[in-house]
Order: C-alpha cells, then structure tokens, then sequence
C-alpha cells in the first residue's frame, strides 16, 4: 500500500471509529438524560393540569384524564431510566473509541512525515488490529436519533478536521439531510407551525 492510499484508509477508519465513539457518547446521553426529563415534565405538567386555577381559567373541561395519562408517562419514563443499567456501557465504549480515533490521528501525521518510499508496514499493522478492536467493542444498538446529532458531534465539536481534508467531504458529507430521522423533525415542526398560526 502506498502512502496516498494508507493516508487515505487512516482516515476513512478514523471517520468510522471517530463517528462511532461520538454516536456511543450521544446514546449514553440520551439514555441518562431523556427520561429524566421527560418524567419531570410531565409530572409538573400533570399536577399543572390538576390545579383548580388551570380548570377555572386555562381549560373549563375535564382535563383530569390528560393529567393522569401525564403522570402516568413520567412514572414510566422513570422506571425506565432505572430498568437502563447497561448505560455506562455506552460511555466505556465510546471513550475506548475515541482513543482509537486520536491514535489514527497521531498515526495519520507520522505517515504523512514519512516518504513515499519508506516502509508502513507498522502503521498497516496498527491500523488493522484498531480496526478489528473497535469492530469487536462496538454496541450496534444505539439510541434514535443518535445519527443525526452524531453529526454534529462530530464535525462540529471533535478535532475531525484531518479527516475532513483528507477524505475531501463537502457539506453534504456533515449534514444527514435525508436521514430519517432529520425527516420526522421536519414534519413535527411543521405540524406545530401549521397548528400554532
């Protein structure tokens, strides 16, 4: 393999690695943080409704059904986020793959201050065994939505320049226009602007 080519495999795994420990640490977030949040929401949204001002003055109807139906949906989301004990399995991995992906990067320098005529045997090594590794740890089961703010992530907060230059991505390369999950958002938020004007 010669160095063009290595530089560029370097960087197509460290893409792959890169965007994997990113989308790892999204998904970790999201099982920690959502159905706390959603349980807390609901449940203020839930007594809200109970209170006989918001009956008097917001809503003259019966809306004690509503207001248990969201109490109910936050007691759930509660026990989910304790029925969640594998989530710190999600943090592990994705640092593990971000050491990978700054190996790939530290190792994607070297070659590039090397010549064209020296020997990569060393770095073709590495870069299978990292490969190999972060295919065996990887959780193939991630969060919705994780794709899409992965993205983000991704190019926008890591150091994932090298990767951008090397490979030559453009900005339909960063941004999941038609992932599906972009596609639900779009519709929800124009249902909401259609309803609210």
């Amino acid at each position: 393999m010669n160095k063009t080519n290595l530089l560029k495999n370097i960087a197509q795994c460290g893409y792959d690695i890169g965007f994997g420990g990113k989308k790892h640490f999204i998904t970790y977030d999201l099982l920690r943080i959502t159905p706390r949040l959603i349980s807390v929401l609901t449940m203020i949204l839930g007594v809200f409704q109970l209170l006989s001002w918001y009956k008097v003055n917001v809503n003259s109807g019966s809306q004690d059904a509503i207001a248990a139906a969201l109490i109910a949906i936050g007691l759930i989301a509660l026990v989910v986020d304790l029925m969640s004990d594998n989530k710190e399995e999600y943090n592990v991995v994705g640092k593990q793959l971000i050491m990978y992906f700054n190996e790939l990067r530290r190792m994607h320098l070297t070659v590039i201050s090397k010549d064209e005529s020296d020997d990569f045997t060393v770095q073709i090594t590495r870069l299978e065994e990292i490969v190999d590794e972060a295919s065996k740890i990887s959780i193939s089961k991630q969060a919705i939505c994780t794709h899409w703010l992965t993205h983000f992530g991704f190019f926008y907060v890591m150091q994932s320049k090298w990767v951008v230059d090397e490979l030559k991505l453009n900005w339909r390369d960063k941004y999941p226009l038609f992932h599906l999950e972009t596609m639900a958002f779009m519709v929800i938020v124009l249902m909401i602007l259609y309803w609210t004007l």
